[in-house]
């Protein structure tokens, strides 16, 4: 968490006022003042009104947290109807060198998304959503990165044939998943697409099809997950 004080505006501040029960705005005003300066007292903090790592922790927030605005949608580029495992992309994340963390199992692993989603609809958990990912360059630090296995036509042979080709069962876990992140980071603003991501060349504040860097995740997250 980044450090707060009088004057700091966000997203960052509106979760400060939402522990601290008092309108969340998003702007650190006098009542956000005063509120900090009351609860450093309570606590037994130095009270000068700054929302450092100390005030942080008391409010609930390990030094690893970090406020989530954005989901964004990944494919792993792979054939239709193909098997892919965590094993093979943690392989090809490693060579990449993705950064590390323990899994749910004790092992090191490098997949930099958090959640994998196969073609039978299993959700897989990979990167703690407290780690920061490594999927979406420029978002990463805010944002929880979900990729589903497929993304490319069953008779590609070089990886442009693009395709919708999500299973019903990963359509119907994508949705489960996204609304369940959603409802526990309230600060997040959007879902997206990888696609999504790419510089806006013309700056019309739309990111056009032809301003597209990759196909992924190959279909058009935002308006499907809008409503979520």
């Amino acid at each position: 968490m980044i450090t707060l004080k009088l004057g700091s505006r966000g997203e960052e501040v509106k979760v400060l006022q939402q522990k601290l029960s008092i309108t969340a705005d998003g702007i650190f005003g006098k009542n956000t003042d005063a509120a900090v300066r009351c609860f450093q007292k309570e606590h037994g903090l130095t009270v000068d009104g700054i929302v450092g790592l100390h005030t942080w922790e008391l409010l609930g927030f390990p030094q690893d947290s970090r406020v989530i605005d954005e989901i964004i949608i990944h494919c792993s580029a792979t054939r239709e109807g193909k098997a892919y495992s965590s094993d093979s992309i943690n392989a090809a994340h490693k060579a990449r060198k993705f950064s590390s963390y323990i899994n749910m199992q004790g092992r090191v692993c490098h997949i930099g998304y958090h959640y994998l989603i196969h073609p039978d609809g299993t959700i897989e958990a990979c990167r703690p959503e407290s780690k920061i990912g490594c999927h979406a360059s420029g978002h990463n630090a805010r944002s929880i990165g979900i990729c589903y296995i497929g993304g490319l036509d069953a008779l590609d042979t070089n990886g442009t044939m693009i395709k919708d080709t999500r299973t019903p069962q990963q359509k119907a876990s994508l949705i489960k998943l996204i609304k369940d992140i959603k409802s526990r980071y309230r600060t997040i603003k959007r879902v997206i697409g990888h696609r999504d991501t790419s510089p806006d060349l013309n700056g019309n504040g739309v990111i056009e099809p032809y301003e597209f860097i990759k196909g992924c995740p190959c279909f058009d997250a935002i308006p499907e997950y809008k409503d979520l």
